[in-house]
């Protein structure tokens, strides 16, 4: 019989806890939270779509115009120019001999009528050559008396007398020419006139070509005098607009010196020649009602009017285009822009054009009106947004 077998001890389990990966608990999901975040971003989104549409689409676009104050020349006028005032009637009155004043009557702005005397210059050279002219005029006024009684008695030939005659002739000559140099030396006003421009002084030598030894634009002028019943305001006009003009048009005249007074005018000529390089013709515009206050050289703005206007008295009036007026409950109008928003305004519509109607009442002028209110979507109090 054989001997039992040891019995071998039990095995120890090993230990595998070690070895074991650790996991946090997984959180729970909240979808509760996460719609109600997004719920409050949609109302934020909203309402603040909302705010801008209703402060930018909900105003009504429109465009913006003016009511214009104009005068009745501006409403009939088919051309405009400008120019500078002229006078048809001005001299300088310079001397014909070479000499030195010794008076001079007048002063800028001094009235002389036709023949006054403006200037004297001195003659004493002349004094003394006068005097020798007569003298020889005397001797040979003599000579030829002489002469002829000698020929009528035959005792000189015809000769003899003939060159008496002509001695006699050409001295007598000789004083007529110094007495009208003694005439050039008083110098007289060959029209009535204003003196504009006094060119030299008691004591300075003149000559007809300037001051000896000193060049002069406008020669040996003394004075400068202007016919103020001739002027008138010479404009350059674009050939193009010359088939505009028809004799006689009238016209409304500006000075810019006095923006607030309007001058009648009339187109009293057209120059019948053209400027090649400006491509512009010159017209003469006359004055209807002058006053003292046209000057020589002012510029001036000249209307030509389809119709004589009454110049100073020339009222104003008010114009829209007609676009502007609207008609709100049988009542015609137009809509005011103000502080935003459209008021309408009931006004008495006047004469119409095919694009300007005049406001007789209801508009003073320099309103800011819709421009266009034929749109039924305007109303009163209506918000507007002015385009740009």
């Amino acid at each position: 019989m054989s001997a039992p077998m040891p019995i071998d001890p039990p095995r120890q389990v090993p230990d595998l806890s070690s070895l074991r990966i650790r996991r946090e608990p997984e959180r729970p999901k909240r979808p509760l939270l996460l719609l109600l975040v997004g719920a409050v971003l949609a109302f934020a989104i909203a309402v603040g779509s909302y705010a801008w549409m209703s402060t930018s689409f909900r105003a009504l676009p429109v465009e913006k115009t003016t009511a214009a104050l104009i005068t009745e020349g501006q409403a009939l006028t088919v051309l405009s120019a400008s120019g500078y005032v002229e006078a048809e009637t001005k001299a300088d009155i310079s001397p014909k001999i070479t000499s030195r004043i010794t008076e001079l009557r007048v002063t800028e702005g001094t009235r002389v009528e036709k023949g006054d005397i403006i200037a004297r210059l001195d003659h004493q050279d002349l004094d003394a050559q006068l005097a020798e002219a007569e003298a020889t005029w005397a001797q040979a006024s003599a000579d030829l008396i002489r002469q002829q009684n000698l020929f009528h008695q035959g005792l000189a030939p015809k000769s003899t007398l003939d060159a008496a005659v002509a001695t006699e002739a050409a001295t007598r000559a000789r004083v007529d020419y110094v007495k009208a140099l003694m005439d050039y030396t008083v110098l007289r006003a060959p029209f009535d006139g204003v003196v504009v421009a006094k060119r030299a002084h008691v004591g300075e030598a003149v000559s007809p070509f300037g001051s000896p030894g000193q060049g002069s634009s406008n020669g040996g002028a003394i004075v400068t005098l202007v016919d103020f019943s001739t002027l008138y305001v010479g404009a350059d006009v674009n050939e193009s607009n010359l088939a505009r003009l028809s004799p006689k048009q009238p016209a409304e005249i500006v000075l810019e010196a006095y923006p607030d007074r309007v001058y009648g005018g009339f187109l009293s000529q057209v120059i019948p020649s053209a400027d090649r390089q400006k491509g512009t013709v010159k017209v003469k515009v006359g004055f209807v009602d002058p006053d003292e206050r046209i000057l020589p050289d002012l510029s001036a703005r000249v209307n030509f009017t389809a119709a004589p206007t009454k110049g100073q008295t020339a009222r104003t009036r008010v114009e829209v285009p007609k676009s502007a007026l609207a008609v709100r409950g049988g009542a015609t109008g137009v809509f005011l822009i103000q502080n935003d928003r459209a008021v309408f305004r009931r006004v008495v519509v006047g004469r119409q054009t095919k694009a300007t109607a005049e406001i007789e009442d209801g508009l003073a002028g320099g309103e800011t009106l819709v421009a266009d209110a034929t749109s039924e979507a305007l109303t009163d109090g209506l918000k507007v947004k002015v385009s740009k």
